[in-house]
């Protein structure tokens, strides 16, 4: 029986928009040189962990792209644009907790997005609690994020659904014991996700 939903939050309650926005600042060739440093070598994934600081990050990209120090930096600085608003997020939230659950989030996110862009995130206070890979120092797919958040929130994982957009995040949480469903757009999944807690309640 579901008793909790937890969300991903990039690319599920949040828009994550990088080459979009990296495109809307660089030619295409610059765009490359730049999401390469960044995501190559997971370097990007390092904010998300949150172990290393801002700085010595910046200086693994930047040996990883030379001669780009100025546009990485302007990319860094300005990356909240890549974040936008999912207008289902907050209703989705709402009909969920209305339908009896409790309803939280295991993200893989930095602070320094936090920080940039704290407006995309207007659906915390509606949520019950959650993780942030940052303060967890640790990063899906590691099973011990899954673990961790379940000894946060008192969750049971095979009385929680969980939801996220990457295949590999989807795996490890049913390794770890969880219930879970790959978001491929709210569109697509909406229904998916609601009938299977449809089954769940009738299965009561």
């Amino acid at each position: 029986m579901i008793k909790t939903v937890i969300f991903d939050i990039g690319n599920v309650l949040v828009d994550f928009s990088w080459w979009p926005y990296i495109c809307s600042i660089y030619d295409e060739e610059t765009a490359r040189v730049i999401t390469d440093a960044f995501w190559k070598n997971g370097y990007w994934e390092e904010f998300d962990r949150g172990v290393l600081s801002y700085d010595e990050i910046v200086a693994l990209m930047e040996k990883a792209a030379p001669g780009y120090e100025r546009e990485i930096h302007t990319a860094l600085e300005n990356a909240g644009g890549c974040l936008h608003k999912m207008d289902y997020a907050i209703p989705w939230i709402k009909q969920l907790k209305e339908m009896g659950y409790q309803v939280v989030f295991l993200s893989n996110y930095s602070e320094f997005l936090m920080e940039l862009n704290p407006e995309v995130l207007d659906f915390l206070p509606y949520m019950d609690g959650g993780l942030f890979s940052c303060h967890a120092k640790l990063i899906k797919p590691d099973l011990a994020i899954y673990q961790r958040l379940c000894e946060k929130c008192g969750l049971i994982p095979e009385e929680s659904l969980f939801i996220d957009d990457n295949a590999a995040n989807i795996e490890a949480a049913k390794r770890f014991g969880l219930h879970a469903i790959r978001f491929e757009g709210y569109e697509k999944s909406y229904d998916a996700i609601m009938r299977f807690l449809t089954c769940n309640v009738e299965r009561k």
